[in-house]
């Protein structure tokens, strides 16, 4: 089982240089409008909160997702949190 401070690490390792952490949940945050054939239910993911534009704070943008099962530590989805706004 991968716990909350390995998804982090794993979310950090595939961001690349410039990984910013914002926060982590259990499952997909309601606000969070990303789709993907990965499970939804909240015990199976992590979803790692992160900067989409690394170094630069004063963007009006959308976090980076990065969901990862919580299983084998696969990276199951990266790209855009679509909550912005």
């Amino acid at each position: 089982m991968i716990d909350r401070e390995d998804a982090i690490k794993i979310a950090e390792k595939h961001h690349g240089p410039g990984f910013e952490f914002y926060g982590i949940t259990h499952g997909v945050p309601a606000n969070y409008s990303i789709y993907g054939s990965f499970p939804q239910n909240p015990d199976d993911v992590w979803c790692v909160s992160c900067s989409n534009h690394p170094g630069k704070h004063c963007v009006v943008a959308s976090s980076r997702a990065i969901v990862i099962d919580k299983t084998t530590g696969a990276v199951l989805y990266d790209g855009s949190a679509n909550d912005e706004g």
